[in-house]
């Protein structure tokens, strides 16, 4: 399977050590390549990592959720550029039934032309590492950075899938870099990134 696992991690040491009691073990089951990068930022953490895989395909991973069980071989089943997995929200230790996450106000299953209105698709979505470096690979944004990375890539003219078999875990912490950014930070950046991708209100291209 031609796929790598990046755990990028960044700030203190605590990070370090739950990525390797966490996400990395969890990574590790699926007999695939795992690296693990630590920088001062976030998107410098992955794109430290991109630089290193060597492998045709990505998949990223956060310190704090995991990859359950059979997730790469549910990716490779998939055909498109982008594969999205369902995702698994566990709060505490109880996990919620997975799901595809929606954009906001989406009553839909989102598709690759919802994107442009906001993200739908987690971190642990499977990308072609030579479509990741073309459109430079991460951005540094106090939050969604995964939905402006997402984004180039359909802009670029990726196909999305969402995968219902791959399974991200994401353990949910409100202290977290993303939950815990406040609602005129979210709207703030997200003004931004249409902006910096040529997408006006609504997603309409510009």
């Amino acid at each position: 399977m031609d796929v790598t696992v990046v755990v990028a991690t960044f700030g203190g040491a605590e990070w370090v050590d739950l990525a390797k009691r966490r996400a990395i073990p969890s990574a590790q089951h699926l007999d695939v390549p795992v690296i693990h990068t630590h920088e001062n930022t976030l998107h410098d953490a992955r794109n430290a990592g991109l630089e290193l895989v060597e492998t045709s395909h990505i998949i990223y991973l956060d310190a704090d959720d995991e990859l359950e069980p059979n997730y790469i071989t549910a990716m490779m089943t998939g055909t498109c550029d982008l594969r999205a997995p369902q995702v698994r929200y566990v709060h505490n230790t109880t996990g919620q039934h997975p799901a595809f996450p929606r954009v906001y106000g989406h009553g839909h299953m989102c598709v690759g032309e919802c994107l442009l209105q906001g993200n739908w698709m987690v971190i642990g979505t499977m990308a072609p590492v030579s479509l990741l470096r073309k459109v430079g690979g991460w951005r540094d944004w106090p939050w969604s950075e995964d939905w402006d990375v997402w984004l180039r890539c359909y802009l670029d003219g990726a196909t999305v899938e969402g995968i219902p078999a791959a399974i991200y875990r994401a353990h949910v912490n409100p202290r977290s870099r993303n939950r815990s950014a406040s609602h005129a930070v979210r709207m703030a950046t997200h003004r931004a990134i249409e902006a910096a991708n040529g997408i006006g209100p609504g997603g309409v291209r510009l």
